[in-house]
């Protein structure tokens, strides 16, 4: 990744240059993975039940 594809990136999810002095860039690239997460249908949610199983 370029540092213009990574600055880009900050930007999409509203990260300012001076927030980057808090954050490393695996946190800034897990929150843009989250992001495009946000909109997907999973077809089985676990329950309370399926956690205490695990």
């Amino acid at each position: 990744m370029t540092t213009a594809l990574f600055l880009l990136r900050c930007t999409e999810i509203g990260i300012s240059i001076a927030d980057l002095d808090l954050l490393t860039i695996g946190l800034v690239m897990d929150m843009w993975t989250e992001k495009g997460n946000d909109g997907v249908a999973y077809d089985k949610v676990a329950s309370q039940e399926d956690f205490d199983r695990f």
